[in-house]
């Protein structure tokens, strides 16, 4: 995937993880912690396997990235998404809260789920700016890019 190295999937961890887990280092999960601070000399590939990394596929089979199940300190399903936009950009990052399911408004759990579906976007926001900041691409950054080039 054009752009990713261990180094820029690096930083997208480790600003996810400090963002994601406000406790602290210890409050991670023991088995994502490898991806807290990654050392750049560490090859990429064994990182994106499973059980915590997913390929990500288009509907035609074709790789386009990756998903890591690194959760959050309220939501075990949090993703970082690192994709390829299928141009000639590099890597794009995001943050998939892995929550759209709606429930019922008349369910018992109704205004629970919502409640944690508000906080994993503010979440996700927050990382997503951070990511910014460091320079690294979202795909509010690559839609940017595409309007200032269209002017």
């Amino acid at each position: 995937m054009r752009g990713l190295t261990t180094t820029h999937l690096g930083r997208a961890c480790s600003t996810f993880l400090t963002l994601a887990y406000p406790g602290g280092p210890s409050t991670v999960p023991a088995a994502k912690r490898v991806f807290l601070n990654l050392d750049p000399e560490h090859p990429l590939e064994p990182l994106l396997q499973p059980p915590l990394c997913e390929v990500l596929r288009t509907l035609q089979g074709a790789h386009r990235g990756y998903a890591i199940r690194l959760g959050s300190a309220g939501y075990p399903h949090l993703k970082l998404q690192v994709v390829s936009p299928g141009d000639d950009a590099d890597c794009v990052f995001a943050v998939d809260t892995h929550d759209a399911f709606q429930l019922d408004d008349h369910h018992p759990d109704a205004a629970g789920w919502r409640k944690l579906q508000a906080a994993n976007r503010q979440l996700k926001e927050q990382i997503e700016r951070a990511w910014e900041a460091e320079g690294l691409l979202t795909f509010n950054g690559l839609l940017r890019r595409g309007l200032s080039i269209r002017k």
